[in-house]
């Protein structure tokens, strides 16, 4: 959701008011535009339903009451209140299109949303065609569109068609944005983001080809594609095919197998329990390129696989492997798919049932994961809405791990050892990145980046300073699986992000960490001297990283 925040913002929101019929109308959404550029979004919202109730048949006002309310839906942290919100900002926005079809700021505030909002809510496809008909409409009447929204408009029709895997036209809209705007921010984005789908590109038609490498040398799915061709209503063959995919790591042809298996057989639970895995084995991978191109991907994972979960127990609702299958992934899911109690349901299901001992164990242990969850959320809960009382500080220490030793003897010298804990633990692992600068604060090398900031780059920000200081320089050699609650220590090997050793000087070494959905944030700055005979420096401030430990180990 915070995704759509940003976006959203980027478009204009103050756009074009001079193409709304009425001056009443206007003084409506400039007080509410003002409203909101101070920070006063619930206030914005109060002035839009004035005008509503004035101005019950205007397309306009039906849109910006409708960006409005998924700007609050970008803003909060209730996923059950965010659903609530977007399915109200979706009828403002439907009723503004159906009250002018042509109307370019409704038209282009249903578009963004689209495009921006998670693609499992179904949205995406109907938000390219809104930012369509904008350019349409722009092509036939070029005095009626302003370029605060024609540009903009393209620059997210690319991004829509990029989420769609249609490469070539989202090159060809971004190209548009250059055209209209060259030299502007969105113009040089725009650049950006074609050099990084081509780079994208090549490198998806090199694991293609490494796929295809894989597929042919593979004896048993030839085979298996050969008995099918042969005996095609056969599902018990599929699934062997989708399995022997699972065996050479291609789970994009599993998955495509096996999707094919439960459309031809709705009742096939074999199918439900390899197509799950799968999918399991997609999410097992991480972070990787695939964020740039689509920052809800794993969102959309978790949904699919816990929908296809859903639909496997309704087959067989008695099935104890259905059910341990649907309650592991419930409890493993993250918080915002909003499974946990029915994972729980489930687990207790196959503990009370006449299962057998493996499969009652393993519920056991699932059970236990789920309640260690629960008192996480309830740790988390103390910490920010109780902020300040003994009892966070209570949670904070049951969370802060334990320190572990470092031995320098396993690294050659000389460098720097960065040791550091992460005294938090959220419903989901933060955002955590490590960078040095030389004195001067600039920007020398990433030692280490989690992998969704890493992968995403500029395309949804969680660590600000760094970005900012780094510009992605390095990003790509340092980028690794994101770390949770504990004692972490990394090494850099005095050599700045081109890979030249870096002069005898003073350097500081910076930490910094943000978490979702609690949303809480530390940055911590070390200072270390190459030239010193003081060799360690140790920092202990706050509770989000209570602990950092820089030390230069001279040849």
């Amino acid at each position: 959701m915070k995704k759509l925040v940003h976006c959203l913002i980027l478009s204009m929101l103050l756009c074009a008011i001079q193409f709304v019929s009425g001056q009443s109308v206007d003084a409506f959404i400039e007080k509410a535009g003002t409203l909101y550029q101070s920070g006063n979004l619930e206030e914005a919202v109060k002035v839009m339903e004035e005008a509503k109730e004035q101005f019950s048949e205007n397309s306009t006002v039906y849109s910006y009451m409708g960006f409005y309310k998924g700007m609050q839906a970008g803003n909060t942290q209730n996923f059950m209140e965010a659903g609530e919100l977007i399915g109200t900002a979706y009828e403002h926005l439907d009723k503004a299109v159906e009250l002018d079809l042509d109307n370019p700021i409704a038209r282009f505030h249903r578009g963004v949303m689209g495009v921006n909002v998670p693609v499992f809510l179904g949205k995406l496809d109907q938000g390219i065609k809104d930012l369509e008909h904008l350019a349409e409409l722009a092509r036939k009447a070029p005095d009626q569109v302003p370029d605060d929204l024609l540009i903009p408009g393209y620059n997210f029709l690319g991004n829509g068609y990029q989420k769609q895997d249609r490469n070539q036209d989202a090159v060809a809209a971004w190209e548009k944005v250059i055209a209209l705007a060259p030299g502007s921010d969105m113009a040089q984005n725009a650049e950006k983001s074609i050099a990084a789908l081509t780079a994208s590109e090549k490198e998806s038609a090199s694991s293609e080809k490494e796929t295809k490498d894989k597929i042919f040398s593979s004896k048993e799915v030839n085979q298996l594609k050969q008995k099918i061709e042969n005996d095609p209503d056969d599902l018990s063959l599929q699934i062997k095919l989708g399995k022997a995919y699972i065996d050479i790591k291609n789970y994009e042809k599993a998955k495509e197998v096996l999707y094919e298996v439960i459309e031809q057989d709705s009742t096939n639970t074999e199918g439900y329990k390899v197509l799950m895995e799968t999918l399991g084995s997609m999410a097992e991978k991480g972070y990787d390129e695939k964020i740039y191109k689509d920052t809800n991907y794993r969102t959309n994972l978790a949904f699919e696989v816990s929908r296809l979960a859903d639909e496997a127990v309704a087959v067989a609702p008695d099935d104890p492997e259905l059910r341990l299958i649907r309650g592991s992934i419930d409890v493993g899911m993250p918080f915002f798919v909003g499974k946990l109690e029915q994972g729980i349901d489930d687990l207790n299901f196959i503990i009370n049932s006449k299962a057998d001992k493996e499969i009652k164990a393993e519920a056991t242990y699932w059970l236990g994961m789920a309640y260690k969850k629960k008192a996480v959320t309830n740790w988390i809960k103390v910490i920010t809405e109780y902020s300040g009382t003994d009892a966070s500080q209570y949670a904070f220490q049951s969370m802060r791990p334990a320190m572990e030793h470092f031995d320098a003897a396993e690294y050659k010298k000389p460098f720097v050892s960065i040791d550091f804990v992460l005294g938090f633990q959220d419903e989901l692992a933060p955002q955590t990145v490590v960078w040095i600068e030389d004195k001067e604060g600039n920007f020398v090398k990433t030692v280490y980046v989690s992998g969704f900031s890493g992968y995403a780059k500029e395309k949804q920000v969680n660590l600000p300073t760094w970005t900012e200081a780094s510009d992605f320089a390095d990003v790509d050699g340092v980028t690794a699986a994101s770390i949770d609650v504990g004692h972490h220590i990394y090494v850099w090997d005095l050599k700045d992000h081109n890979g030249n050793t870096v002069k005898d000087d003073e350097y500081t070494v910076n930490i910094e960490t943000a978490y979702w959905p609690s949303m809480e944030y530390q940055m911590v700055s070390a200072p270390v001297n190459l030239s010193s005979t003081n060799k360690k420096t140790v920092v202990e401030e706050g509770n989000v990283i209570p602990y950092v430990e820089v030390r230069y180990f001279a040849e």
